[in-house]
């Protein structure tokens, strides 16, 4: 299934994973979240994705936050919180927290497909 990023705040819908912080199942497409569904992060509708194109394998390397759900992807970065594409997880400030939900970067580990 594709994935899909948000062009406001570059969260990364991932089908495989789903919004659990809003009910949405791992294995819903994107064209299937009802039309009331917004980003998780910056409330953006569903108008505000495209299609995830394909990145650098370097890139892949995602972690996901045991908190909230929120997957961080190199190839996306946090923009909005001032970490550009291309950044490494563990390239991330110390400062840097969880978009979502605040945790600290100790609340995730590697996501594992």
């Amino acid at each position: 299934m594709k994935k899909y990023v948000c062009e406001v705040c570059g969260y990364v819908y991932d089908p495989a994973i789903g919004d659990v912080e809003h009910n949405i199942p791992a294995g819903t497409d994107f064209n299937d979240l009802p039309e009331s569904w917004t980003c998780p992060p910056c409330g953006a509708d569903k108008h505000a994705f495209s299609e995830l194109k394909t990145h650098d394998t370097a890139l892949d390397e995602k972690f996901i936050c045991e908190v909230c759900g929120y997957v961080y992807d190199p190839a996306v970065g946090d923009v909005e919180h001032g970490i550009p594409v291309g950044t490494a997880f563990n390239d991330l400030p110390e400062s840097w927290t969880c978009p979502p939900c605040g945790a600290d970067r100790h609340a995730f580990k590697k996501f594992e497909y």
